[in-house]
């Protein structure tokens, strides 16, 4: 137990120290950043299960404005999943040895923001290649290539240059040079990831400790930014340093799961903190597979100087269906008073992660 209480220590120092940032936000982003690995770090793809589909959904301000919302879809798969892990002596998979392991993942997101429609829709494509370290810890490379198509309808805009002595005159020139609000741009991305731990040594003993570290660089081309025609903006690069942890309570049913972002673009910040707590209602059976495991989480995070963001999360077998709902702690609660986002997704992976397959069941059981 205590050293349990030791690691649980070093994981909250560790987040604690970054909170004294002044935070804001650009680019497209997610409260559940652990749901959407394509938007944190190309080198996440594929790290979990053999394969893993999701959606997700965003709908933000509400409460203020035109509902800025946000949608998301993914699937990623480890390439060659027989050259990955042992589970089990009577596991479908069957550890061969292999310097590199390597996975790949597609992900497609929409957003629309505003009176004026502002949009973002991109398609991403991930590749990850994972070099064992030791029995324990590995290190992953990963690169990301996206097609990306921002468009913006300046009809519906309202500019100073507008308004006269007789009030607001659509007809009157805004003084922009205006292009036709519609364009793409190739984007690249990349990232490392470290990651170790080790499952429960007993089934039932539930002292399981998993940790995830990584960099990553958004952004690496700069793309040139095409809404007016005088101006030749970019898109700044984007840095995030990002952490996940699962640490299980020895003899409970009690797991945390403490995470963190930071993320820094030109002079905009945006950090998220806090933890899941989850607990497991059913025990899967771990050869059989006949009795379905479950667990349900709940959570509280933190973006600074911006909302509190409560969670919640039910896994059962190879599902799960998880929310979220962002209560607003800016200046912005005169006008939102207190209502920020919510936000709710829906997700499948293979294998059941409850399950030492039985080798007569199929790979993607």
């Amino acid at each position: 137990m205590e050293t349990t209480r030791n690691k649980i220590c070093i994981v909250i120092f560790g987040i604690s120290s970054l909170l004294f940032l002044k935070v804001k936000a650009q680019d497209i982003h997610f409260s559940e950043f652990n749901e959407n690995p394509s938007l944190v770090n190309p080198a996440l793809t594929g790290q979990t299960h053999i394969l893993k589909a999701s959606v997700i959904y965003r709908d933000q301000w509400r409460s203020v404005t035109v509902p800025y919302k946000t949608f998301g879809a993914s699937v990623e798969m480890k390439l060659k999943a027989s050259n990955w892990d042992k589970v089990g002596d009577h596991a479908t998979l069957k550890f061969k040895k292999a310097f590199g392991r390597t996975a790949a993942g597609l992900s497609f997101f929409s957003d629309k923001a505003g009176d004026g429609n502002m949009g973002t829709s991109q398609a991403n494509l991930s590749f990850a290649s994972f070099i064992p370290v030791s029995s324990k810890s590995s290190l992953s490379l990963g690169m990301q290539a996206s097609l990306v198509q921002r468009k913006v309808d300046y009809e519906k805009l309202l500019w100073n240059d507008q308004y006269g002595s007789a009030g607001y005159d659509n007809t009157m020139d805004p003084g922009e040079k205006f292009t036709d609000g519609n364009f793409l741009y190739p984007d690249f991305a990349a990232g490392v990831l470290y990651s170790y731990g080790f499952n429960e040594k007993a089934i039932g003993a539930n002292n399981q400790f998993n940790m995830d570290v990584g960099f990553s660089i958004y952004h690496l081309n700069t793309p040139k930014q095409q809404y007016l025609s005088d101006t030749h903006e970019r898109l700044l690069a984007k840095y995030i340093v990002h952490g996940k942890f699962l640490i299980g309570i020895k003899n409970t049913n009690l797991s945390i799961a403490p995470s963190y972002i930071f993320q820094l673009q030109g002079s905009t910040k945006e950090f998220i903190a806090g933890s899941m707590f989850r607990y497991n209602l059913k025990e899967d059976s771990k050869y059989t597979g006949y009795a379905k495991g479950a667990t349900i989480s709940l959570g509280a995070f933190y973006r600074n100087k911006d909302a509190m963001i409560a969670c919640a999360q039910v896994e059962f077998s190879q599902y799960a269906i998880g929310c979220s709902y962002d209560i607003n702690t800016s200046g912005l609660t005169k006008a939102s008073t207190s209502r920020g986002g919510f936000e709710i997704f829906l997700k499948f992976v293979t294998p059941s992660p409850y399950l030492y397959q039985n080798k007569n069941k199929a790979k993607f059981n």
